[in-house]
């Protein structure tokens, strides 16, 4: 009998060894994870800050975020009120999408390194799109980039369009004087036949 107590009470402990050793893996394998998450750290690397486009033409956004890794996209379009309000309404919650309108398109593509292209395209652009849009990377610290849209209506350049009302003007001016010449000179013709008529009478 005390064998086989002897022999349990082995038993247990050697169970007891193994499962430290196995959370002690499992601890060490999350240090590790969590410290090369630490070492990669999510960030957007866009560079482009406005963009300038004409109306009924395509605006394209480009947020690039490196090392996204399990974290959240959102688009949104931002109207600030003052220097500490702003005003958000949401597009899309990665691909996602939250706004009625069509003319909004949101393109995903990943590139080898851990780059990550979340690309928002405004179609068929108006003026009343105008202003600022935000691409946020939803952290525990998030991460954000703003983006200025300006459109262009499609408008003649302003120097053609001067020079052009300069050249109608001129050429109603020119319009006029010609005009007022052909009716001078009608009347002196009147008035010369006429003279001729009476000279021819009197003799």
């Amino acid at each position: 009998m005390e064998c086989k107590q002897q022999t349990v009470t082995a038993v247990g402990i050697v169970r007891q060894a193994a499962f430290a050793c196995l959370l002690f893996s499992i601890v060490m394998t999350l240090l590790i994870v969590d410290g090369t998450l630490a070492d990669s750290e999510a960030e957007i690397i866009s560079t482009q800050d406005e963009i300038i486009t004409y109306v009924n033409h395509t605006a394209k956004l480009s947020c690039i975020i490196q090392n996204k890794n399990r974290q959240h996209v959102t688009w949104s379009r931002v109207t600030f009120m003052n220097d500490t309000q702003k005003l958000t309404n949401l597009l899309f919650v990665d691909l996602l999408k939250y706004t009625p309108f069509s003319r909004y398109h949101l393109t995903h593509m990943i590139e080898r390194d851990n780059r990550e292209y979340w690309n928002l395209e405004i179609r068929n652009i108006h003026v009343s799109d105008q202003g600022y849009y935000s691409c946020v990377l939803t952290a525990i610290k998030p991460i954000s980039k703003i983006f200025h849209v300006k459109v262009l209506e499609n408008a003649r350049n302003p120097l053609f369009a001067l020079r052009s009302t300069l050249d109608t003007t001129n050429m109603q001016r020119r319009s006029k004087e010609e005009l007022f010449s052909s009716l001078s000179l009608s009347s002196s013709s009147i008035l010369t036949i006429v003279l001729t008529n009476m000279i021819l009478i009197i003799i």
